[in-house]
């Protein structure tokens, strides 16, 4: 078997063991995950105000985006906080649908007798086009669930009891965005805002745009990080603290495949670059 087919073969089986046989380690604590639970927990909501989550994603990202989104909305629905859903991302489109709805299936399973309906817990925006004019516009508007107009359903947002008279954007207490694309949170940080308002604003990113999401989080600019699929695995553990019927064997499991894959990577690496100082001592000692 040729040396590259070889490599092919352990990194398949270091990937797909854990996966095969349900196997998952508890995922190494990260602060910027804590702090980002520790926002979403601190959270008062009053009547009428609401959450606002953007997902910014579509299949190319879905492995570590995903699984933010579905620990967050997890978060704030076990909180009772209202959110609307939406994006500046068309192939995101689905997943507004499909995340929430697994999400609030899974809680309802969890905790028989409650309920987290659509138009109750969340609402689903849509696709809205126009990146920063849009956002612009939005923080302008007298009233958000007028300008927003309908949901993907084609109901006018005020009917909706829970969303039907929002005012203005001073009422969105919390700003999500799970994004691995650049620029959509570029947005959010610079004109989702107005004179004497800057919302909170918790992030779920990709690792390849990890480092570019610490400036703003040292910053201050946003306030809580998830960082990739081990960011939200973190997270979820930490739900699982606070929620003991809380759980996500999925997350755990293809974060320990990752993790598997990452360390047979290493040690690749370091034998690939032992070897040659093998060979050369073995060709000097005959």
């Amino acid at each position: 078997m040729g040396g590259r087919r070889l490599i092919y073969l352990i990194m398949i089986l270091a990937v797909g063991l854990p996966i095969v046989f349900g196997i998952s380690q508890k995922p190494s604590r990260l602060v910027s995950a804590e702090r980002m639970y520790d926002v979403v927990e601190k959270v008062r909501m009053e009547p009428g105000e609401v959450a606002m989550v953007w997902f910014d994603f579509g299949p190319n990202t879905i492995a570590e985006n995903e699984p933010q989104a579905q620990v967050l909305l997890e978060h704030l629905f076990r909180r009772r906080i209202p959110v609307i859903l939406l994006s500046q991302y068309q192939q995101a489109e689905r997943f507004l649908t499909s995340i929430p709805s697994q999400v609030a299936k899974r809680l309802e399973a969890e905790s028989p007798g409650q309920h987290w309906s659509y138009g109750e817990a969340w609402i689903n925006a849509g696709f809205r086009p126009g990146g920063a004019i849009f956002i612009q516009s939005m923080v302008n508007a007298a009233d958000i669930s007028k300008f927003l107009g309908r949901d993907v359903n084609g109901m006018p947002i005020s009917n909706y009891p829970t969303f039907s008279s929002i005012g203005g954007v001073e009422r969105v207490k919390l700003v999500g965005e799970v994004t691995g694309l650049i620029g959509v949170l570029d947005n959010i940080i610079q004109f989702f805002q107005k004179n004497e308002y800057q919302p909170t604003i918790v992030h779920g990113c990709t690792s390849i745009t990890i480092p570019e999401a610490y400036i703003f989080l040292d910053s201050g600019q946003i306030k809580g990080l998830l960082e990739g699929i081990a960011g939200a695995a973190w997270y979820s553990e930490i739900l699982k603290e606070h929620f003991p019927q809380s759980e996500n064997k999925e997350l755990l499991v293809t974060n320990t495949a990752l993790s598997a894959a990452h360390i047979v990577l290493i040690l690749l690496i370091v034998f690939g670059n032992i070897v040659p100082f093998v060979e050369r001592w073995r060709g000097r000692n005959g």
